[in-house]
């Protein structure tokens, strides 16, 4: 499944969704996951796919500014439900690792950063600027799902790539206009660390400088 990048759901929300449920990495340096585990790690997973699900149907426009904020804690808390649920699973899963190169920072030692910017990445998904943004990778996301199943998704996920390029250069001034460039460095530190789980093949670079 794919988040609609045109429905008003937050920005980091947006990026880490589209990162986790689009990954095609896993990490070689443990046992990797039995499919009994990755099931009971997919059920762990539930509540934070619900929430992002429930954010798109039921958050308008204008009464996400001022909730983003709360937003921002509950999928801290989720995080943390998902930690707790997942925490005898001593084996390499994707799943898990995209949540937590997602999750982590934001959730850990970036936590009082991305307080004090959520609102304002809330506000950000009003803006006109950065609304075109999300309409524009909504449309290509459409044209890469026609990729998927073709070429062992190579070309998906080199859609995927670009889409998130594209998405990452036009609301970069946005966000930088209205939060600042310390609220950018976050998006690309969560985002730099996501990728290198999710996509590695992904060079997001120039798109975050």
């Amino acid at each position: 499944m794919i988040m609609r990048m045109d429905s008003p759901s937050g920005l980091l929300l947006t990026v880490f969704m589209l990162l986790l449920e689009n990954s095609n990495s896993s990490s070689e340096e443990r046992a990797r996951c039995s499919a009994f585990t990755e099931q009971a790690i997919s059920k762990c997973m539930k509540p934070m796919l619900d929430y992002a699900g429930k954010l798109q149907s039921e958050t308008g426009a204008m009464q996400f500014p001022v909730q983003g904020s709360d937003i921002f804690k509950k999928l801290c808390r989720i995080y943390m439900e998902f930690k707790e649920c997942t925490r005898d699973a001593n084996c390499a899963s994707l799943s898990m690792d995209a949540v937590d190169a997602s999750y982590g920072y934001m959730c850990g030692t970036g936590y009082k950063l991305f307080e004090k910017h959520a609102t304002c990445f809330a506000e950000v998904e009003t803006q006109k600027d950065y609304v075109k943004c999300k309409v524009a990778a909504s449309h290509e996301i459409s044209n890469a799902q026609k990729l998927k199943g073709h070429d062992n998704n190579e070309q998906y996920f080199k859609a995927l790539c670009s889409v998130m390029d594209e998405y990452l250069r036009c609301s970069h001034p946005v966000i930088n206009r209205h939060c600042g460039t310390q609220a950018w460095e976050l998006v690309s530190t969560v985002t730099t660390d996501s990728l290198r789980v999710t996509m590695p093949t992904c060079d997001m670079h120039n798109a975050l400088l």
